[in-house]
């Protein structure tokens, strides 16, 4: 229910630049349906949808599938103003620095003043606060992280306290690595509509990839993979999950 209100808001738009795609994918999980696909961008706000409706079927009786699911229909949202803003499914460079902040796929994260001060909207929430003297980050469920930044010619380095141990943070432009001794590290890459996220902590490995184009797809991470890729007029779509799979064909009919 969190992020309904961001589909609401963006449904009476979706009709204004929307292409209707017929699904055909075998699988565990075999779907047949149709895919509207409207892309939404104006003034400041870029997003990408994804309504479905049609039959999925498994090993039981097949079922009507939803047309409207709120969690899967909004695929990207960016309202950008370079010092602050808002992002669905993109991670956002302002709290990849935050080891207590831990990734998921469709995040939302919010950030102002130069990202000097925001959040994180998840399974579990935090908010950040950003200085030239000092970064810290809390969560409601307990974590946090401290630490104090300090710039040599294009990189930055922030040793850092955390509920995880004591680490250290390189950032250089749009990558960033840290590494805590003993218990883990992360490297992550956020781009303007491209993610790479890789974590080993506390015994557990985490990975992420994100790209995002309208009508195009990729979200990977190491339990799931959610893929919609053009190949001349004809979409190439697959969705993997522990225990259910499709994988198949999309076809336009009209434009």
């Amino acid at each position: 229910m969190k992020r309904i209100w961001l589909v609401f808001l963006l449904i009476p738009l979706s009709c204004f630049a929307a292409t209707v795609n017929l699904d055909f994918a075998p699988g565990s999980a075999r779907w047949f349906g149709f895919t509207l696909l409207p892309h939404i961008e104006f003034w400041k706000v870029q997003a990408d949808l994804a309504f479905t409706g049609g039959v999925v079927s498994d090993s039981k009786e097949p079922v009507l599938f939803p047309l409207l699911k709120p969690f899967d229909s909004l695929k990207y949202l960016s309202l950008d103003f370079d010092t602050s803003g808002i992002k669905f499914s993109m991670p956002d460079m302002s709290w990849l620095r935050y080891s207590n902040v831990d990734y998921e796929p469709y995040t939302t994260s919010l950030w102002a003043f130069n990202g000097a001060i925001g959040g994180v909207v998840q399974e579990d929430y935090s908010i950040f606060f950003r200085s030239s003297y000092f970064s810290i980050s809390l969560s409601n469920n307990g974590s946090y992280h401290l630490g104090v930044p300090l710039k040599f010619y294009n990189f930055e380095l922030e040793p850092f306290v955390s509920n995880y141990g004591y680490g250290l943070e390189i950032v250089y432009q749009n990558a960033l690595i840290f590494v805590i001794p003993n218990v883990g590290m992360r490297f992550a890459l956020a781009l303007n509509r491209m993610y790479f996220f890789l974590q080993y902590m506390g015994f557990e490995t985490k990975i992420g990839f994100g790209w995002f184009n309208k009508d195009e797809w990729i979200i990977a991470t190491n339990e799931s993979i959610d893929f919609r890729k053009k190949i001349l007029d004809i979409y190439l779509i697959a969705k993997f999950e522990k225990e259910r799979w499709y994988a198949g064909l999309s076809f336009p009919v009209f434009w």
